[in-house]
């Protein structure tokens, strides 16, 4: 296994060549996740170009706990457009890649964006992530969170 070591400031980040998850992963879905508590996504959508597949207005929501009253613009990737969470990963990444510049002008106005990994895990499976696919995101320069929703049955 090899080691890569990226450099971004004052940042570094050390990764191997694949990231595993233990759990059977089941129901898979990526996003580009974009949240603030004043965000309107009309506007996120106009800076990046892109139409979001979910989006939601700062405020209490029904879906989301009490104390998440932030705005979100959502862009995702499930089973119906790729596999697993590496293909998602590729395809999402397909069509933010360009928007480097834009994300990072997000994130310099308070903006919290990042690309999240879920779904439903159990005992005895993994997934990889390949060294190539975490090399894009560091470009991205946004964080990755994979969450995991345990059914313990």
């Amino acid at each position: 296994m090899s080691t890569s070591r990226f450099f971004s400031g004052d940042l570094e980040t050390e990764m191997t060549d694949t990231v595993q998850a233990t759990g059977s992963w089941v129901l898979t879905t990526v996003s580009l996740t974009i949240e603030k508590p004043d965000l309107d996504p009309r506007a996120v959508s106009a800076a990046l170009g892109i139409e979001p597949t979910s989006s939601r207005l700062p405020g209490p929501s029904r879906w989301r706990p009490a104390d998440d009253t932030n705005g979100l613009w959502m862009l995702e990737c499930d089973q119906r457009t790729a596999k697993g969470p590496a293909e998602q990963l590729a395809h999402l990444l397909s069509l933010v890649e360009s928007k480097t510049g834009e994300l990072g002008s997000l994130r310099a106005t308070d903006h919290q964006v990042h690309l999240e990994i879920r779904g439903y895990a159990g005992d005895g499976a993994t997934f990889v992530i390949p060294h190539t696919l975490l090399t894009r995101i560091m470009h991205l320069g946004i964080p990755l969170k994979v969450i995991p929703k345990i059914n313990e049955r």
